[in-house]
């Protein structure tokens, strides 16, 4: 048998000459313990090798420090960035997340949630898209008094707090863009109907078009399902109807790249005989040909915050703003 003693907490109080209860602060980050007895306590459990039981401290508080993110597709860009930056700062506040992927599978949001709750999870963060068939089971969540924070999600009726990028903020900068560039036929390639970030977009550029005393011809307008492909298709569907442009306007950055593979296949220049704005700025936009001119969304950011609001609800139980909303940026580059 091992005849090396464990540092536990009485060991290093009685080495720093204070109270079990106060190590016990300074490892929870109590702010009720003087700068100098904190410095000092903390050198001395450096120097004993003191390693605090994670899971004896979480019992005893009745605190885990984990929280639920869920997400629609790890592999999605956009979310990946989310993730990122949640995790980021939760570490930073002490926090851990546990992550689960449904796979684009709504059905399976539940039992996520389920399982999660069973391991004590403090709070969720969901960050997924803006289409749900049936919310019921986060009505329920929030409504129990579960903390939770979405990502460009809103739930119909509730009053969680979604972190989200002001899109009609995004979609105006675009046609200020396109507009001081002399543009006045231009055409849009949507996304899929129903999300909130594809209506806010169309608003945006709409109403910065009509404040110029122009508007959208329904025949220079197709819609996409965010995918490569899509983009190619819709931008074949607007070049059949023949309708003079000279500028697009792509949702996002993926369909902008596949509508730019059919411009050239027309036979049209980039940006001589067509402009083109994506959205997101995904990392193949700056090495498409030409690199793409796109509106870039703090996505990190997002993630950070929504963290930051989450741990905030949890820590002090604060009620965070309904809505927080970031503003997106016109990267301009050759397109």
């Amino acid at each position: 048998m091992s005849d090396i003693k464990r540092t536990t907490i009485d060991l290093v109080a009685r080495e720093a000459g204070v109270s079990a209860q106060t190590v016990s602060r300074v490892l929870n980050n109590r702010p009720d313990v003087s700068a100098s007895t904190r410095a000092r306590i903390k050198e001395i459990m450096r120097q004993m090798g003191y390693e605090p039981n994670a899971m004896a401290r979480s019992l005893a508080s009745r605190r885990t420090r984990t929280l639920g993110l869920i997400t629609d597709d790890f592999s999605d860009y956009f979310f990946a960035q989310v993730i990122a930056g949640a995790e980021e700062e939760a570490r930073k506040q002490g926090y851990f997340f546990m992550l689960g992927s449904t796979e684009h599978k709504p059905q399976d949001e539940p039992e996520y949630i389920r399982l999660f709750s069973q391991r004590r999870v403090e709070g969720f963060l969901f960050a997924h898209s803006s289409i749900s068939t049936d919310t019921s089971h986060l009505v329920d969540l929030i409504r129990s008094g579960v903390p939770v924070v979405t990502s460009a999600f809103y739930v119909p009726g509730e009053a969680a707090t979604v972190v989200d990028v002001d899109n009609v903020s995004g979609g105006r900068q675009v046609a200020r863009h396109l507009l001081q560039a002399g543009h006045t036929r231009i055409a849009m390639i949507e996304g899929p109907a129903g999300w909130k970030s594809v209506d806010d977009r169309a608003l945006g550029f709409n109403a910065e078009l009509h404040g110029a005393g122009l508007g959208l011809m329904p025949r220079l307008v197709a819609q996409g399902d965010w995918s490569y492909v899509s983009g190619y298709r819709a931008m074949g569907a607007i070049l059949r109807q023949e309708e003079p442009f000279s500028a697009l306007f792509v949702h996002n950055d993926q369909m902008a790249i596949g509508a730019m593979r059919a411009l050239r296949e027309a036979g049209l220049r980039i940006p001589v005989d067509v402009s083109v704005v994506g959205y997101d700025d995904i990392p193949a936009a700056e090495y498409a040909d030409p690199p793409l001119t796109t509106v870039r969304q703090p996505m990190r950011v997002v993630g950070a915050t929504a963290a930051r609001l989450l741990i905030a609800l949890i820590d002090r139980d604060e009620q965070p703003d309904g809505e927080v909303l970031l503003t997106p940026e016109l990267i301009q580059r050759e397109s």
